[in-house]
């Protein structure tokens, strides 16, 4: 019996169909690589029927991704369907929702290789329920105005042709948290992620995608010495590959 109050929708997904692709990810076609420099922000296409894989080098590294339709960028990714329908954590099988009127998935995770640790917090890489630290936040608790995911972000829309005003509240992998039941603070830790994990997804419909390396690395620096401390932070590899796969019609 589901515990009273909680809201899961479980709308159908065809896992079988996500299974087999996976099975044959080892056949699929790469069609682009590339070596996001630490801390820094990149944009890039995505086909449908493509994967995007982001591979994590040296170490995990906390990774902001604004997602939209490429034919129609005021569809992009919705954080409320996205908690209502999926839960707050990202992993296999998990689909990304987009905005009405359509609320239709943007992609869906087929492979992800994190060997996850216990805490007492139930934390997890790859969270639904978060967004980025911006210039006006810096300048508001600090009165400095550093690097943000913010500034990333804006960076990699740059390259797809879009403004600042495109961002919107995203995606976080690779960022170990949650939410303190009792506070309602964030609570995080370093990443699990070691040398050469991944998440990978497959795009439902033509993407645009802007992401960012945070400037402030994995969570093992807590936010209050980001100023002062030498916060490590890592690169990151992206590819894109073909799977000969055609996504199946949206039906819901």
């Amino acid at each position: 019996m589901a515990d009273r109050g909680a809201l899961n929708l479980s709308l159908p997904i065809d896992t079988d169909f996500y299974c087999e692709l996976a099975s044959c990810r080892d056949s699929f076609t790469e069609v682009f690589e590339h070596v996001i420099p630490r801390g820094e922000g990149y944009g890039f296409r995505v086909e449908a029927g493509h994967t995007f894989r982001l591979t994590t080098m040296e170490r995990g590294e906390a990774l902001d991704l604004c997602i939209y339709n490429a034919d129609d960028v005021t569809e992009r990714y919705a954080s409320g369907t996205q908690i209502a329908v999926e839960g707050g954590a990202i992993g296999r099988f998990t689909r990304i929702w987009g905005t009405p009127p359509r609320s239709r998935p943007l992609c869906t995770c087929i492979a992800e290789t994190i060997r996850h640790r216990g805490n007492a917090h139930h934390m997890r890489e790859h969270i639904a329920h978060a967004a980025h630290c911006n210039p006006h936040h810096w300048l508001l608790y600090t009165g400095t105005h550093p690097r943000t995911c913010y500034d990333n972000l804006r960076e990699g829309l740059a390259m797809l042709g879009l403004g600042q005003r495109h961002i919107h509240d995203n995606v976080n992998l690779f960022w170990k948290t949650a939410i303190d039941s009792c506070t309602g603070h964030y609570v995080f830790e370093p990443s699990d992620a070691e040398d050469g994990d991944c998440i990978e997804f497959y795009a439902e419909l033509p993407l645009l995608v802007s992401i960012s390396l945070c400037p402030y690395g994995d969570g093992s620096v807590e936010p209050d010495g980001w100023a002062e401390a030498e916060v490590p932070v890592f690169p990151l590899k992206l590819e894109l590959f073909d799977t000969r796969v055609a996504p199946r019609a949206w039906s819901g």
